[in-house]
């Protein structure tokens, strides 16, 4: 059957995530994990004295407190190793034809994740449904193929991943234009703050002072900050050397676990499916959802792509780029019979062969969550590694405000000036 790969580890894989959020949900609701802003994320930050803060990465972690650091006062420089703002939020226009685009890491927007949705408000950027409302998706989970309302696939990514990824398909978003729309508005807001292509080497710190060493243009550069907020991926950060840091937080940092995800994208010279009363959506019997994110997006050509979670994602990964594109095709093409004399071109992205990622997602674990998030010294952490949202934009924003607090309330001497 279509994309079964050890179906024994798929299951196991497949479950992971929702037997995490749930128990993490459960902890929280003990007691035993309490996020600093207490029940709500969106609770007032207390005003302190103004500090020179670094923040390492532009995701969305480190955008969103960036930006509300800067509105409470506060000298902020963002230090980011790509040359673009969002991390893992990355929307592909190339090499597709026509405008078209898709998603390379977050897509989807529940509507009870009010911070990414307070964020699309603030900077008014435009929302649409994640899910086509007419033609059938197609079912192999059950056994057979079958041809379902959209709501059938949103039931298997209930049955598959558990309640947090499914329910009724009107409960999901996506940002019209792409989802980079968002942390490039955070961008604009931030203008010079950023500095693009600076990935951070080293992490040290003393009772006065936090220092940051970079690599700009391969050559290394210093700055100098009352506070530093990490929110580089574990999987990076551990690359990194830290003197600044404890022998139990590198342990941590250390063992981390990141998820692999793998997503390859089939451009068409038009939308064949749709004539057949398909909206080119489709779940796998080994757990693969097949999207077609450009439903909703003008012109006759159009994208087929897939989502391998862990468990199918590294088998994807070890292929070269023209192998998974021919093996991604071969697949599609019993699903959507007629796609291989339709194709033009394809791509791919495997998130733990990214430089700056090395994985889609963690979770860092209730024994350690509490070590991962504590500040040490001057310097702070983010990222949606450490909130009980992990893998999701809400969880990265999250802990970006949950550092904007801490910072912000911060009692070490505070310096004047950053030596660049």
């Amino acid at each position: 059957m279509l994309g079964v790969h050890d179906e024994e580890i798929s299951s196991l894989a497949l479950t992971r995530r929702q037997f995490l959020r749930r128990s993490a949900v459960a902890a929280a609701g003990a007691g035993l994990i309490r996020s600093p802003l207490g029940g709500t994320v969106t609770a007032e930050i207390i005003r302190g004295r103004a500090k020179k803060v670094l923040i390492l990465g532009a995701g969305m972690a480190g955008l969103v407190a960036a930006y509300e650091l800067t509105q409470l006062g506060h000298d902020v420089t963002v230090l980011e190793a790509r040359t673009r703002p969002g991390g893992r939020v990355h929307t592909l226009r190339e090499p597709f034809a026509d405008g078209l685009y898709a998603e390379a890491g977050a897509a989807r927007i529940p509507n009870n994740h009010e911070l990414p949705l307070k964020y699309v408000k603030t900077f008014d950027l435009p929302l649409e449904p994640f899910y086509p409302s007419g033609l059938n998706a197609i079912r192999f989970d059950r056994g057979t193929r079958q041809e379902v309302p959209i709501e059938g696939f949103t039931e298997a990514m209930n049955v598959n991943f558990g309640e947090d990824l499914g329910g009724k398909p009107e409960r999901w978003y996506k940002i019209k234009g792409g989802s980079d729309l968002l942390p490039k508005a955070f961008a604009r807001h931030l203008e010079s703050k950023i500095v693009y292509g600076t990935p951070v080497v080293r992490i040290e710190q003393n009772a006065n002072e936090a220092r940051v060493v970079c690599l700009k243009s391969g050559k290394p550069q210093t700055f100098v900050a009352d506070s530093v907020l990490v929110t580089i991926p574990f999987s990076v950060l551990r690359k990194i050397e830290l003197p600044a840091l404890s022998s139990g937080k590198r342990d941590v940092i250390k063992r981390t676990h990141y998820d692999a995800v793998s997503r390859v994208y089939l451009q068409t010279k038009n939308r064949f499916w749709e004539e057949r009363g398909l909206n080119g959506f489709a779940f796998t019997a080994g757990g693969i959802e097949i999207w077609q994110p450009t439903w909703s997006q003008p012109g006759p050509r159009g994208i087929l792509m897939t989502y391998a979670r862990p468990g199918e994602a590294e088998r994807i990964t070890s292929m070269k780029e023209n192998r998974r594109i021919e093996a991604t095709l071969k697949q599609l093409d019993e699903v959507f019979t007629g796609l291989r004399v339709n194709f033009e071109q394809g791509t791919s992205k495997c998130w733990t062969e990214d430089e700056w990622a090395r994985g889609a997602w963690a979770f860092i674990g209730f024994k350690d969550l509490a070590t991962a998030m504590m500040p040490e010294g001057r310097v702070h952490f983010a990222g949606e590694h450490l909130s009980l949202w992990f893998s999701w934009m809400q969880g990265a924003l999250e802990s970006g405000l949950r550092a904007v607090k801490e910072i912000d309330e911060a009692q070490y001497p505070v310096r004047i000036a950053v030596r660049f």
